[in-house]
C-alpha cells in the first residue's frame, strides 16, 4: 500500500501508460507529481477506481434488465389486447 509508477497503475487497471497521461491531461484522472514531475498514483486512488468500476458494472446491469423489463411489459400487454406473443419465431424461422 502505497504508491505506483504509472506502469504498475496501468497494468492494475488494465489499461496503457499513455491512457493514464492522456487521463491526466483531460482531468480525468489527475497523478500526484514528484519533485522532478514525475507521475505516481496512490493506492488510494486504485480504490476509488475499484468503487467506479464496481458502481458502473451495477448500473449497466440495471440498464439491461431495465430494458429487459420494457420489454416483457410490452409483450404483456399485447397479450392483454388479445395478440399473440411473438415469442421463439425468430429460432423458428432461422
Amino acid at each position: 500500500m502505497g504508491n505506483y509508477k504509472p506502469q504498475e497503475f496501468a497494468e492494475m487497471l488494465g489499461v496503457t501508460v499513455k491512457t493514464l497521461q492522456r487521463w491526466d491531461n483531460d482531468g480525468k484522472l489527475k497523478a500526484f507529481r514528484t519533485p522532478t514531475d514525475r507521475r505516481y498514483y496512490t493506492h488510494k486512488q486504485n480504490d476509488l477506481i475499484s468503487i467506479i468500476h464496481v458502481f458502473s458494472c451495477k448500473i449497466y446491469g440495471l440498464r439491461k434488465y431495465k430494458n429487459q423489463i420494457k420489454e416483457d411489459a410490452e409483450i404483456a400487454k399485447g397479450i392483454q389486447n388479445g395478440d399473440k406473443p411473438d415469442i421463439g419465431t425468430k429460432i423458428i424461422n432461422q
